[in-house]
């Protein structure tokens, strides 16, 4: 179904995911959010502001995904996805998150009480999980 072969670097999800300890830390079910960038060699990991003030949800800034996509562009990187962390659930998309995330793109969701990361394809509000692979720089 999936041929392309999906890649994270270890530095990127070992630091996002102590990013969403700290976060869940600090505040109560504080997520944390970003993109997902296809550079051609590896999918990075860009993590941006959550609008969402509250536990439990994220949002972005329009303005911020609207820069980073110029610059994005311009090096020939795609946006393919999210990613958010769980601070008490499982690395698994809830029902909101499949409605709330564009048809046809990735999310990666980070749990963070087991420290695990999951990665799911959506399409037709449908979440797909998808193999990958950790890399080292």
């Amino acid at each position: 179904m999936f041929l392309k072969k999906f890649k994270f670097l270890n530095e990127q999800v070992l630091e996002i995911i102590k990013e969403a300890e700290v976060s869940a830390s600090i505040k109560v079910a504080s997520e944390i959010c970003g993109l997902l960038v296809d550079n051609g060699y590896f999918i990075e990991l860009i993590k941006v502001k959550n609008k969402t003030k509250k536990g439990g949800g994220f949002s972005f800034y329009y303005n911020e995904i609207r820069l980073l996509q110029s610059a994005l562009q311009i090096m020939n990187h795609e946006i393919i996805g999210t990613f958010h962390s769980h601070p008490l659930y499982i690395a698994k998309p809830s029902e909101s998150d499949i409605h709330n995330s564009n048809d046809d793109s990735y999310m990666l969701i980070i749990d963070v009480l087991d420290k695990e990361i999951g990665f799911w394809y959506i399409k037709n509000s449908h979440a797909t999980k998808i193999n990958y692979e950790i890399i080292s720089a």
